[in-house]
């Protein structure tokens, strides 16, 4: 009996590909969205820093109390620009989650495939081996005495 091939193994292997290099978009998907957190929460510490910074010192001019406020304002706008990009990034992860699933399915399938076809290869190479058996069994026993 000849040994098991799988004849879409190659087929296999790049939807395999495909389905990494999807996985690995995602990665950067979540790696995009954890910078954005990041970033978000970098600017809230810089906002919270230079307000305790005005209240300590206790005594403000009128152009710190200023820059403050267009501080404050600059922040804002930060904030909301950051929020898009977070709902931005939300949404690319959720499409790309559902690709990821998409491509994994499609090695799933081809997997169970191949295995389906290694256990019908695996019957006949057993009923195969074991007529062999049989017949060498019957040979020897019809062999004539000498």
């Amino acid at each position: 009996m000849k040994k098991f091939t799988f004849p879409l193994a190659r087929v296999l292997d790049w939807r395999a590909t495909q389905a990494r290099i999807e996985e690995s978009k995602l990665e950067q998907l979540y790696a995009e969205l954890r910078a954005i957190a990041s970033s978000e929460a970098e600017l809230k510490r810089q906002r919270a820093e230079s307000e305790r910074a005005l209240l300590a010192s206790n005594v403000a001019s009128g152009s710190e109390l200023s820059a403050l406020d267009a501080f404050r304002r600059f922040t804002t706008a930060e904030h909301l620009r950051q929020e898009k990009q977070r709902a931005d990034c939300s949404q690319r992860i959720a499409a790309q989650i559902q690709l990821v699933a998409a491509k994994r399915r499609d090695v799933r399938l081809l997997e169970r495939m191949r295995d389906q076809r290694f256990q019908d290869w695996n019957h006949q190479f057993h009923r195969e081996l074991d007529a062999q058996a049989d017949e060498a069994y019957l040979a020897k026993w019809n062999k004539p005495a000498r």
